[in-house]
């Protein structure tokens, strides 16, 4: 439970990978994520793919846009275009394969590799980040198709941004929710409005979701947990992380056992759903899977 570096811990309790989001191109991200078994993504996949399928039979559109909030590179956009899993991610960037690349090269290589492997063209992503080198990045590879770099919960967003925020079908986020709170949330919906986004939140059970929940009940969304199952996010890194982690899911009332006790944090989903959709069809499949 250890990584070749060392981290100081965050106000949260886990530790800050500040650093790793703020590097010129992906390689020192995936390194690092790589040793730390770092898996939400490819765990959400199935999720995702199914709400994309009942999204575009419900409402009979082949073309999606999807807002990725807290996107950093673009993993989540190049694993729902490609199907990829998380060793392909590893593997891209590994220091055997881009060991002395330049940007730039990473940047060439990546938009062949995206133009080669994407699998569902009618899939549009953009991204949300606070976080301007990975947001540069991506768009400049196609991994993304735009990209944001406002911090929302402190910031409105300008009219490009917004307009870039605006025509979601889908938003999505695999681990942003602790850091990201209803603040953002409002400011998506507002940059939408009068269109209604489904949401999919992968959340840490220990950041209740509580007061995202209320925020978009007043928007006329119905909620559901994903009751069947949590999702591994990563592993510890250290004893202390692990140490405080277990301290503040204590204080909130959440049993650890067979879950973060076992040294991995554990998310638990979150479907939303604009009140008249779920009105077409049932949403107990979704939080059943």
């Amino acid at each position: 439970m250890s990584t070749a570096e060392s981290f100081d811990l965050d106000e949260t309790g886990k530790i800050d990978l500040s650093q790793i989001y703020d590097r010129p191109d992906p390689r020192h991200y995936y390194s690092t994520l790589r040793r730390l078994e770092y898996i939400i993504p490819e765990v959400a996949k199935p999720v995702f793919q199914s709400i994309i399928s009942t999204f575009r039979r419900t409402r009979d559109k082949g073309r999606l846009r999807i807002l990725d909030v807290g996107c950093s590179y673009g993993i989540n956009a190049a694993m729902l275009k490609c199907d990829l899993e998380m060793e392909d991610l590893y593997s891209f960037y590994g220091p055997g394969v881009v060991a002395g690349a330049k940007r730039h090269e990473l940047i060439v290589r990546d938009r062949r590799l995206i133009k080669d492997l994407v699998k569902d063209p009618g899939l549009e992503v953009v991204g949300l980040d606070s976080s301007e080198a990975a947001i540069r990045y991506a768009t400049e590879a196609n991994l993304l198709d735009a990209g944001v770099n406002t911090d929302l919960e402190n910031d409105a967003p300008s009219p490009e941004e917004a307009r870039i925020l605006s025509g979601a079908d889908l938003v999505i986020s695999t681990g942003c929710v602790g850091y990201v709170s209803e603040s953002t949330i409002e400011k998506i919906l507002a940059a939408n409005a009068p269109k209604k986004p489904w949401m999919v939140h992968f959340v840490l059970r220990m950041f209740p979701f509580d007061a995202i929940t209320d925020t978009l009940a007043k928007f006329g969304y119905v909620t559901e947990k994903v009751e069947t199952q949590t999702f591994l996010q990563r592993r510890f890194a250290t004893q202390e992380e692990r140490r405080q982690v277990l301290h503040r899911l204590d204080g909130l009332g959440i049993d650890a056992g067979g879950c973060e006790a076992n040294g991995w944090y554990h998310a638990e989903a979150f479907i939303s759903c604009p009140e008249e959709d779920c009105s077409s069809f049932d949403l107990r499949p979704l939080v059943s899977m």
